[in-house]
């Protein structure tokens, strides 16, 4: 059987989420595929964030708009 914990949210922010989620989805897989679509497949050495600007963040909204979500 899987365990599970709980996430303290404000409510404004769970109505964030709300508005990405697909039907029937539960909030694990949610959040799970938002880390997908918007993480690098590895998480940056302290140099490359470093080394990041403010210009090349792309908000996630944009990023669901080219999704189609």
């Amino acid at each position: 059987m899987e365990t599970y914990t709980t996430i303290a949210l404000k409510p404004e922010t769970k109505r964030r989420l709300e508005r990405y989620r697909l039907e029937r989805e539960s909030y694990d897989r949610l959040v799970n595929r938002l880390l997908e679509e918007t993480l690098p497949r590895k998480p940056p050495t302290l140099s490359e964030l470093k080394e990041m600007r403010e210009d090349e963040y792309v908000p996630l909204e944009e990023i669901l708009e080219k999704l189609g979500l």
